[in-house]
């Protein structure tokens, strides 16, 4: 679904990349149900599985 290259294309953070929006703009999307609500929940699902796969390197200390 989401490309590295999607970009924002409204209101205050209008041709950024969703990779760089603020959680808080990309929670707003989804709570309003705005149109492009898929984009931010996949924006911050990735987030979530980046994080958790970065806490599993560490576990292991591969950091």
């Amino acid at each position: 679904m989401k490309q590295d290259n999607d970009i924002c294309d409204f209101g205050l953070h209008a041709g950024e990349p969703y990779s760089t929006l603020p959680a808080s703009f990309l929670n707003w999307m989804i709570e309003t149900d705005h149109a492009k609500c898929e984009l931010a929940k996949f924006e911050l699902d990735r987030r979530v599985s980046a994080v958790a796969q970065n806490a599993r390197k560490c576990s292991n200390f591969e950091c």
